[in-house]
């Protein structure tokens, strides 16, 4: 594997994003732009990206407004910790996307470019496929433990919701945490503790933040009216039966009520956990190797769409 390269992207709003890409030894067949989950970050996926780039498969990553080292420089700069969770609403969320999707497009025309997400980011991922102003341009999207909605175990219950969302619209940037439990993240004791002490991993959002990523999801229940916009490109969902953080079975009806997608993959994990790409042993390898070829399945031949 050739190695990462680390860089500073700056927005139109003058926001500086901390960007990662994992690069390929010879020229890519295919690339990768992936979105990170809430409390997360690019540097926290284990295996998965040197194992896809490996295979050919060049793997951008970025964190987000409010996660990770963007945040971090965010409120160094301001001496503050305002910036913590604050990604703002879905419109800005998908701009920032925009932003930095379009240029890589433009520089590889013909590389096949595959929007992949994975929780939060799984969520974000499908609405940008369904809405985001390239979305011609992708060959295809890849999600796993998507937020389409909260598992049982997790769920905040109608009341709550509703009280977030009314709140959103008073106090859209005031901050409030939310604990993901960590042993829930994955069956691998190291990768609970790591996420637990991980400082980058914060558990803070907004109520702006928490009700549009609660509003993507019940859009995205609407699978039929998804359909028609996601119709000609291929779309693989991946999910852990046993995750207590977003919901299997939605991931399972959304892929089935995609009528007009020709091809259209639900892969079940029987007993994993939310963190696919970081379960244990050599279940990491086989989620990553699965996915991989998957991508250059399709990669070979790809024909690329105009911006």
């Amino acid at each position: 594997m050739a190695g990462t390269t680390e860089k500073w992207e700056t927005l139109r709003d003058g926001l500086e994003i901390y960007t990662k890409t994992w690069l390929t030894n010879s020229p890519p067949v295919a690339q990768i732009f992936f979105i990170h989950g809430f409390s997360d970050h690019c540097n926290t996926y284990g295996i998965f990206p040197t194992t896809v780039a490996a295979q050919g498969i060049e793997f951008y990553s970025f964190e987000q407004r409010g996660w990770g080292q963007t945040c971090v420089r965010s409120n160094q700069k301001e001496n503050t910790t305002r910036h913590l969770g604050n990604s703002g609403p879905t419109s800005l969320v998908l701009s920032d996307i925009s932003e930095l999707l379009g240029p890589r497009l433009a520089a590889r025309p013909g590389i096949p470019c595959y929007l992949v997400g994975h929780s939060m980011g799984g969520g974000i991922a499908l609405t940008y496929a369904i809405h985001g102003t390239y979305k011609n341009a992708l060959a295809g999207t890849i999600v796993w433990s998507p937020m389409i909605d909260f598992a049982k175990e997790s769920s905040p219950g109608l009341i709550k919701t509703s009280a977030l969302k009314f709140g959103a619209t008073l106090f859209p940037n005031k901050q409030t945490v939310q604990v993901l439990p960590a042993e829930d993240m994955s069956r691998d004791p190291e990768v609970v503790e790591a996420f637990r002490t991980d400082p980058l991993c914060h558990d803070t959002g907004t109520l702006v933040a928490y009700a549009d990523m609660i509003t993507r999801g019940q859009d995205l229940r609407k699978g039929h009216v998804a359909s028609k916009f996601l119709a000609d490109k291929p779309i693989l969902v991946l999910h852990g039966s046993s995750d207590k953080i977003t919901n299997y079975n939605s991931s399972k009806h959304f892929v089935a009520s995609l009528a007009q997608v020709k091809d259209k993959e639900f892969k079940s994990f029987d007993g994993w956990y939310h963190k696919l790409h970081s379960e244990p042993g050599e279940d990491k390898v086989t989620f990553a190797n699965y996915v991989a070829g998957w991508v250059v399945q399709r990669a070979t031949g790809y024909v690329s769409s105009k911006l």
